[in-house]
């Protein structure tokens, strides 16, 4: 393609494009943005250029920006649809859609990013609104449900009088079959509920006593049952604490989801183990399993929201957990590198 015509596309895509796209430098500063980048700034794209989104953007916003952007840069890894909420230059708030990717000179040398973000206001306040809808339904499925599992419980248990063995039998097998009713009706009430909602306050945890061994003690059980090992790494951390700030309520659904995922596709047999490493201005997480990895042509499509291989499944653990580090300002991914099995590695930012 011509120089000229490569010229004229690149002009046209920054000229009419309704979405904001931009090129930074190493250091952050704009060398090219669209007009509509500029627009959403309220200046002119000559005024953005050579700076940075510190300069147009509230400190703890532009913050987030400049770490995302440098884990691009250095891992050359990008960002795909990150859904973000964004403060205008009128102070109303907007969510947008950002992905980014390191971009390299004619030598193959990373020199800067390039990005593109997309404004999804209208889909965000649509989905909230289907959200609110199945969570009313699953609330006021919720009760009966119990009420239903309550009195077959008390049949079972003679309280209406004796039964025969077949009528028990079948009353056994209805009782658990409401059982797990209830538990998905319970899961999606309390999916539902995170979807979308602000980061409650952080604090400091210790990542063993406080994380990790309680959930691997909720799945006593299913870890006996399936003859797992549970190989945790952490133990071989000096000082023998491990301290994190993040909200303890978010980041035990992280792991509970990783290791339910662990114990359900590891199966029997399996190693699960857990990982920690100081990676200078965030710290990198993982949750390991020796089972089969995920297929290649699914691993782009895990994340996202109501995904799922299996028909019985919600499709919005993954997609849940990664908004809740993302919103800790950290984020996930897949990666099969350790052997060819399947790890789950997230990041969580230091704070003072």
């Amino acid at each position: 393609m011509e120089e000229k015509t490569c010229c004229e596309i690149l002009r046209a895509l920054m000229e009419y494009i309704p979405d904001s796209i931009y090129l930074k430098d190493l250091e952050g500063k704009f060398v090219m943005v669209s007009k509509a980048k500029a627009a959403n700034s309220n200046v002119t794209d000559e005024e953005m250029i050579g700076k940075t989104d510190f300069d147009f953007m509230p400190l703890e916003e532009a913050e987030k920006s400049y770490f995302d952007d440098q884990r691009v840069i250095e891992s050359d890894k990008p960002l795909l649809d990150k859904v973000e909420k964004i403060t205008r230059p009128d102070g109303v708030f907007d969510w947008v859609s950002a992905t980014k990717a390191s971009r390299r000179n004619e030598n193959g040398k990373i020199i800067g990013l390039i990005g593109i973000s997309r404004n999804i206001t209208k889909r965000i306040e649509m989905e909230r609104h289907i959200l609110n809808m199945l969570s009313i339904a699953s609330h006021d499925l919720r009760s009966p449900l119990v009420s239903v599992e309550s009195t077959i419980k008390l049949l079972i248990r003679g309280s209406f009088g004796k039964i025969d063995d077949s009528v028990k039998a079948t009353l056994e097998d209805i009782f658990e079959r409401v059982k797990k009713l209830t538990k998905i009706v319970n899961e999606y009430l309390s999916k539902s509920s995170l979807m979308y909602a602000e980061i409650p306050p952080k604090e400091n945890l210790d990542l063993r006593e406080d994380i990790i061994d309680p959930i691997l003690d909720e799945f006593a059980n299913e870890i006996l049952e399936n003859q797992i090992t549970i190989d945790n790494k952490l133990g071989a951390i000096p000082g023998d604490r491990i301290i994190i700030k993040a909200n303890k309520n978010w980041i035990r659904i992280v792991y509970r989801n990783l290791i339910s995922n662990a114990i359900k596709y590891g199966g029997k047999n399996c190693v699960i183990a857990f990982g920690f490493e100081d990676a200078d201005d965030h710290y990198k997480l993982n949750v390991y399993n020796n089972g089969p990895c995920i297929p290649e042509e699914e691993r782009s499509k895990i994340f996202d929201k109501f995904y799922s291989k299996e028909s019985k499944g919600s499709g919005i653990g993954l997609w849940i957990i990664r908004d809740l580090i993302r919103k800790h300002g950290g984020d996930i991914w897949y990666d099969d590198s350790l052997n060819s099995y399947s790890n789950f590695i997230f990041t969580i930012p230091k704070e003072d």
